[in-house]
């Protein structure tokens, strides 16, 4: 037998080393792949932390208080703008009507100045007819016509502020409309739908709490089975160690070709293999099935959340949503501040006509005056002129009934000015800035409720979407750390037909004579062997197959060649 010994070892050993040095390497390299897996799968677990600690904040205690506050205090503005719109239509109404009312006026005391006019155009014929010229007359006559022509300048000025006044007063009444239409035709309807939404997720919020601590704790659980996993995955780097040991008793089976200590060593390579292997095997079969597990219940917690959060995040889109509204919004809130820059600036212009005919009120006054100073001046010039003023007392009479008509004229104006000034003030500036003033209220709250209802369906949205992606990574992981552990179980096979191997290999060779003598090679070889082992199960595995506990067998003493050779001869 130990004549074909040395041959069967060479290829022995060369059968052996290659099988081993595969699982080995197939051993190392899945594990750290099965690892980072697992690690990649905790990273997605923790990910899913941070988005229901936004959600928390989102939809906390006091976002929900602001929430509410802002809606509160948005439609408690509605009723005080409605007000306020119809206060200003009122007073641009007046505004018109005064505006109508001085125009009257004016138009009547610019008749009364184009007769009087006439009045000195044939006061001249009449003049020119006395003889000899009456320089009284002539200088009266032309008084009177400079009067006029100065009567007329002045209305002329006053009918354009007064058609300006009219333009501006129309274009202020036609943005009002289109801010009360873009109000309550947009604006207000959106927000009601804000409001009804924001009280819905205010209704829904102790759901949304409860299903999101629920889902919460499943990903704990979740992640408390990955993170055991990865401690599970030492199995690899027990068994890489375990199957290091097979090597290197390997290695000095190879060192005693034929021998007793290499049917031992072989026996003890085949026996550290199988346990390394059965160990191995019933360690991996647990965590596969974990993973399984695992994975299972991984994939449930996320179809649950991505349901649920895509189902709260269709709130932003579609016919219940605010992602279209929170644009239109925006959009109706910015025509609103456009319109109401339209209105203030047509009020500074109102303003300015105004002045324009406030600034000639005291001139008309005056020219009252003079219409009157007039009349009575022709009086006393036909009174002077006796017979020969004859015909110029009918233009003097004629002017004394225009001088009537422009006083109560001009007394009318008076009024309406007042009027028309006060009604601008209403309807101008101070109109606007209480429009203004009660907007800007209403139009930060709106920004302020859009904003928040934004952020809601952005977060809402955004933990659908990261579920989503981790509902569709997290298998993928959990899935790839499985696929390497099952590449590891098969590896297993490789090394139960490597002890196959061995059992043959063992069969070429005589059975040892055991247990080993103190003291000897073999028995130093086999005790330095033990040394290395870090696992009470191998030192256990070893003393079996060397068969430790045993009487220790102690070689023989050779006699001593001088007293065999003393009894020899004796």
């Amino acid at each position: 037998m130990t004549i074909a010994t040395p041959i069967f070892g060479s290829k022995a050993r060369q059968a052996v080393a290659d099988p081993l040095e595969g699982v080995l390497r197939i051993t190392e390299e899945t594990f750290v792949q099965a690892g980072d897996a697992l690690s990649g799968a905790v990273e997605i677990l923790k990910g899913t932390e941070t988005l229901f600690a936004r959600l928390d904040v989102t939809l906390g205690d006091e976002t929900s208080a602001q929430l509410a506050s802002l809606i509160e205090e948005t439609f408690a503005n509605v009723e005080v703008i409605r007000a306020d719109f119809d206060g200003f239509s009122r007073d641009a109404v007046a505004l018109r009507a005064a505006v109508r009312n001085v125009r009257v006026e004016v138009n009547e005391l610019d008749r009364v100045v184009r007769t009087i006019s006439n009045v000195s155009i044939n006061a001249r014929i009449q003049g020119n007819g006395l003889v000899p010229p009456r320089p009284q007359v002539n200088s009266f006559i032309e008084r009177l016509a400079s009067m006029a022509s100065e009567a007329e300048s002045i209305l002329t000025e006053v009918k354009d502020a007064m058609v300006g006044i009219g333009h501006d007063t129309g274009a202020m009444e036609a943005s009002l409309l289109e801010l009360r239409q873009e109000l309550m035709l947009h604006v207000l309807p959106r927000l009601s739908r804000f409001a009804a939404i924001a009280q819905s997720v205010q209704d829904g919020r102790a759901e949304m709490t409860r299903m999101s601590g629920d889902l919460a704790a499943r990903m704990r659980v979740v992640f408390s089975e990955v993170s055991r996993m990865i401690m599970a995955l030492q199995t690899g780097d027990s068994t890489r160690q375990r199957l290091e040991r097979v090597r290197e008793v390997l290695a000095e089976a190879s060192m005693v070709p034929g021998s007793g200590l290499e049917a031992v060593l072989v026996d003890l390579a085949k026996a550290l293999s199988a346990a390394a292997r059965e160990d191995a095997e019933a360690e991996i079969g647990v965590s596969v099935s974990a993973l399984s597990a695992v994975r299972t219940s991984a994939d449930q917690a996320m179809a649950a959340a991505r349901s649920f959060y895509f189902a709260k995040a269709g709130r932003g889109s579609g016919d219940g949503g605010t992602a279209g509204d929170a644009e239109a919004l925006s959009a109706s809130l910015a025509r609103v501040k456009r319109n109401l820059s339209v209105m203030r600036g047509r009020a500074e212009q109102l303003r300015g006509r105004l002045d324009v005919i406030l600034k000639h009120e005291a001139t008309i006054r005056q020219i009252a005056q003079q219409v009157r100073l007039s009349g009575l001046n022709a009086v006393l010039i036909c009174a002077k002129l006796g017979e020969e003023g004859r015909s110029l007392r009918e233009l003097a009479q004629w002017l004394r009934t225009l001088t009537d008509e422009s006083d109560a004229i001009v007394q009318r104006l008076q009024g309406h000015l007042a009027e028309t000034r006060n009604r601008t003030r209403e309807a101008g500036q101070a109109g606007v800035d209480r429009l203004e003033g009660a907007l800007s209220g209403f139009i930060g709250d709106a920004e302020a409720l859009n904003e928040a209802m934004g952020q809601i369906d952005r977060v809402v949205s955004d933990t659908a979407r990261g579920f989503d992606q981790a509902g569709k990574a997290l298998p993928m992981k959990l899935g790839q750390a499985a696929e390497r552990l099952e590449t590891f179980h098969r590896a297993l096979d490789e090394l139960a037909r490597l002890e196959a191997g061995f059992l043959l290999r063992r069969m070429m060779l005589a059975d040892p004579v055991l247990p080993m003598v103190e003291g000897t090679h073999e028995a130093e070889v086999l005790a330095r062997q033990r040394a290395r082992y870090t696992m009470q199960a191998e030192r256990a595995i070893h003393d079996g197959v060397i068969g430790a506990g045993l009487a220790p067998v102690v070689a023989p003493q050779e006699a001593a060649a001088e007293e065999t050779l003393d009894d020899i001869l004796f």
